[in-house]
């Protein structure tokens, strides 16, 4: 109810104590206007950049096993990293089809149980078993699969693999757990937009894998508030947005950042196969600016906060900002520097200063 007063004075607020430019901002900026670029410009538009690079990743990933050069692996694990920097872009909106289909561990569980890996392409090498794609998605954990999956049989200390150290049943697992985390980015995609709306060749994808899903979430999020969706109000949406943003933010303080440094362990850094932590992190802070932002140009999170409290706005810009060169200044690769406790400090300092300013807007909302 709380919530419900602040948005309608966002909507609808033209008292002497507003100045007249932010009235005639709240006019264009509203919350409609905000949703339909939070979930079009921000949401799907990042899934389906995922999805499109995950289609390349599959692409390359075949192209690879009919051929393997060190040329076609270096190709792959570029792939890999495009799709990978799209996903960390998502990590502030992991609420929705990422959470309730289980697609957020599907793709990105860590650590990666690379014991039993192994022991499974041992278990191929030795001729008794075969992996394809169904056995993968169907019979195989979360830790099994996925980002991490792929990056472990991709690279080796950061960079590929040389063409000539993959066996055969690392090729052929790779392959079917490529196809599975491209059948996983191009669902989510789905999830949100609705399967209608995919390119055809990403609906032939889930179709040939009989994936299906139910109708747009995205729409459901655009029309908050009303029949049809299960947000009971757009204040409940305008919520998940932030409560989003708070959670990737306090993650990477914690087990992204802070828990690797604080254990000196190399093996609890993300992404550590391919050394490609740092982009993780400064993608993360993407995903948090875009959520808040926004992308397009077109109405914001911020447009409506700035229009209650300016000072509280450009808080929460300044923040993400200086979590952002906080991070780029941390020595690549992070496994390799958990030393540098000045660094990872500030880091780790301005990463929950972002947390607390979007606290802050919370707080606000909430007054």
């Amino acid at each position: 109810m709380k919530y419900q007063r602040i948005l309608l004075s966002f909507l609808t607020a033209t008292s002497g104590a507003i100045a007249t430019a932010q009235a005639e901002s709240l006019s264009s900026n509203s919350v409609d206007g905000v949703l339909t670029h939070y979930t079009e410009g921000t949401v799907i538009q990042t899934y389906a950049n995922m999805a499109t690079e995950s289609l390349k990743l599959n692409e390359a990933v075949n192209k690879l096993a009919a051929k393997p050069t060190d040329a076609r692996v270096e190709a792959a694990a570029d792939a890999w990293r495009a799709t990978r920097a799209n996903w960390e872009q998502s990590e502030a909106f992991l609420f929705g089809p990422a959470s309730f289909n289980d697609l957020d561990p599907q793709l990105d569980s860590w650590p990666l149980d690379q014991a039993q890996l192994d022991h499974v392409l041992a278990t191929i090498e030795n001729g008794q078993l075969e992996v394809d794609a169904g056995y993968v998605r169907d019979y195989l954990g979360a830790a099994l699969r996925g980002f991490h999956a792929v990056e472990y049989l991709l690279f080796r200390n950061g960079q590929p693999r040389a063409a000539a150290d993959f066996t055969k049943a690392e090729l052929q697992y790779l392959v079917a757990a490529t196809q599975v985390m491209t059948e996983d980015c191009i669902t989510l995609e789905a999830w949100w937009t609705g399967m209608d709306n995919l390119a055809e060749d990403k609906k032939e994808v889930l179709e040939e894998a009989e994936i299906e899903t139910s109708g747009s979430y995205g729409q459901e999020f655009v029309n908050a508030g009303k029949a049809g969706s299960r947000y009971d109000s757009q204040t409940e949406a305008i919520q998940e947005i932030l409560q989003g943003c708070i959670d990737i933010a306090d993650e990477l303080a914690g087990a992204k950042i802070g828990d690797p440094a604080e254990s000196q362990n190399p093996q609890e850094c993300e992404s550590w196969y391919s050394w490609n932590s740092l982009d993780d992190f400064t993608n993360n802070l993407i995903s948090i600016q875009n959520a808040y932002e926004g992308t397009t140009g077109g109405d914001s999170l911020s447009d409506l906060v700035a229009a209650q409290d300016p000072g509280l706005d450009a808080g929460v810009k300044a923040a993400i900002a200086t979590a952002r060169k906080s991070v780029s200044a941390i020595p690549a690769p992070y496994r390799n520097n958990l030393g540098e406790s000045e660094a990872i400090d500030a880091a780790v300092a301005d990463c929950l200063l972002v947390s607390e300013k979007l606290a802050s807007v919370q707080e606000k909302l909430d007054s």
